[in-house]
Formats: structure tokens, sequence, C-alpha cells
């Protein structure tokens, strides 16, 4: 018997905002589309309840759905009811790990195939506990962002750790990298603690050189935050509880000095010669760490770029990579691909 066309559906929190996360589930969907639509199957991205929501600051051509939910009342916050949105012989989901504890015994009880993805280790943590287990024990597959949310999953759900698939997202090299010339621009994300970032430029407001200036970047599409990172030479790390922390590895790839919090699942890429480690809180030698590096760089006849350790990082979150692992990913799912 002839298999039905099947459907992978990455659902997605309809953020208008420029999150990381939500680009790399749009970026991945489209590439797991690629290796499916050759056998006559697709993957799709899921933003529920919405009616005309549309990322716009970054450009995909992925396919997005709108399916709308039912709603029960539990005697706590309201619950999304889902029977009856998917169909378990053609649909396959994947659950963001924010939504692991509304839908996931959900679609298990429906017979629907799904998996968790995980990308931030710290977020499993939300929800009750045996709703959480149940949800992560039926999953097939539970992906993971990074080593360190790999070790998340595996102590919160002890007997998972056969279906943790390690997965990387990429970055886009050709608008992502230090060939534009440098300013003495020193950059930063203010929406990841705000209080911290605050607190740092009060420290450095009287301590900064004239021929220096900090920018936020804040409101931009992702060619507005590549321009900035490309020109500037420091970036202030603001990483908290993070899976893997995308704006860093960008400003690196861009050249920059990048000084901050590891958020702890920027460890796997924190190269000391790149990176300048700040234990979380200490604002003060925060601040200091950034009046040494601004020291240190106005002594030098020109700007360094360490272009080895750059081309490391840029093999390890490349194109190449993210492609082999989704290819892994449909396999673990039961899904035949057309290999590209």
């Amino acid at each position: 018997m002839k298999t039905p066309p099947q459907k992978l559906i990455f659902m997605c929190h309809p953020i208008k905002k420029a999150v990381g996360g939500v680009k790399v589930i749009y970026r991945q969907a489209e590439l797991v589309n690629q290796l499916l639509q050759p056998l006559g199957h697709s993957a799709v991205v899921l933003h529920p309840n919405t009616w005309r929501f549309k990322v716009k600051w970054f450009e995909s051509s992925v396919t997005v759905e709108r399916r709308w939910f039912k709603w029960r009342w539990m005697g706590k916050p309201s619950m999304s009811r889902i029977d009856g949105c998917f169909d378990p012989q053609q649909d396959m989901v994947v659950l963001p790990e924010l939504w692991a504890r509304k839908y996931g015994e959900q679609l298990a009880r429906m017979g629907v195939t799904y998996a968790i993805y995980v990308q931030n280790g710290y977020y499993i943590t939300k929800g009750d506990a045996d709703t959480l287990n149940a949800a992560y024990a039926g999953a097939r597959c539970i992906l993971t962002i990074s080593d360190d949310g790999s070790r998340c999953v595996a102590m919160a759900f002890p007997g998972t750790e056969s279906r943790i698939l390690r997965v990387h997202y990429s970055i886009d090299a050709n608008r992502f990298n230090a060939h534009q010339p440098k300013e003495n621009l020193i950059t930063f994300m203010p929406r990841k603690l705000a209080d911290h970032s605050s607190k740092v430029l009060f420290f450095l407001r009287n301590h900064l050189p004239a021929h220096w200036r900090i920018q936020a970047i804040d409101g931009l599409n992702e060619d507005g935050v590549a321009d900035l990172l490309q020109r500037s030479k420091i970036f202030m790390s603001f990483s908290h509880f993070e899976g893997c922390p995308l704006p860093p590895l960008e400003a690196a790839l861009c050249g920059n000095q990048v000084i901050g919090y590891t958020g702890q699942g920027a460890k796997e890429y924190w190269d000391p010669q790149v990176f300048t480690e700040i234990e979380s809180g200490d604002v003060i030698q925060f601040a200091q760490a950034v009046l040494d590096k601004i020291q240190a760089l106005d002594s030098l006849a020109e700007f360094p770029v360490f272009t080895e350790n750059i081309r490391a990082l840029s093999a390890t979150y490349s194109p190449a990579q993210e492609l082999a692992d989704m290819q892994r990913f449909v396999t673990a799912m039961g899904l035949p691909s057309q290999p590209q």
C-alpha cells in the first residue's frame, strides 16, 4: 500500500520581535521541506490561532499554515484542545519545549507522532512535572540545540538519552562576516537582562574615551543587525540561561571581540581568543573588561581579526552541518527523504 503524503509540522510561537529561535525554526523547516519534497512529503511552520501573522525581520520561503485550536477550562489557566486538528496518519508535529506541557500528552493520546525541540534547556522546567514526564516519554525524538541542552534533558528526564538528537543552527557567512571596515563602536542587545546592561552602561559613562561610542541593537531586521555587527569592534553579551545564544556568535563571526555572559549554552563555542567570559551579575568587572579591551585595541596599529578561530566557528555552525543534522532528524522520525 502506498504511503500517504506525510507532513512534518513545526509549531512556532507567533513572536513579532527579533528572536533567534524563531528564525532557526523557519530555516530548519525549510531545509526539511527540501529533503522531503522529492518524495512527495512536506514540512511547514504552524502558528496556531492566528489569521495573518507573519515574521518580517528575516526572509523565508517556508509555507506557513493556520489552524485553530479549541479552548477548554481546567480550573487553572486555559489550555488548547487539539483533538481533530491533526491527522495521525499524515501529520507529524515538532513542539517547541515551552509547548510540550500543553500539547505533548494530547498528541500522544491522539496517536500523532511528535518531537520536542529544546532550544533552551532551562525552559523545560516550566509546567506540571507529571505532565512533562508524559510529554517527553511520548516523544519519538527530542531535538536539542546545544550540548548544554542535551545535558538538561538527560538530567530532567532519565530514559530519554537514546532519543536526544543534538542539532546545530547555521549562520549565513555571506551576511555575518568581518569584511567591513571597523569603527570604534561597542554594540549590545538590550532585550535580555536589561537591568544588567543599564548598570554596565552606568559604570562606563565617565570612563569611555571620547573616540568610542556604544549603540544598542534594537528594532532592526537581519541585514541591519549584520551591518552594525560588521562595523563594531566589541560586542557586550548579556545572555541569560540560553540554549545556544545566537547574537554573541554572530558578533564573533563579524570580527568582534565579545565580552560578557555565556548564558551557559555558549560555553561550547566560547573561544578565549575571541570571547572574554564575565561571571553573570559582576557588572563592575564587566565594565572594567570593556575598558581594558578598549585600551588594548587602542594600543594596536590595526584591529586584530582572528581569522582561523572564526573559520572554525563557521565550520561548526555551517549550512552543511545544519543540513546533515536535519537529514538525521528526518530519519529519526521514520520519514524517507532525498539526500541533498
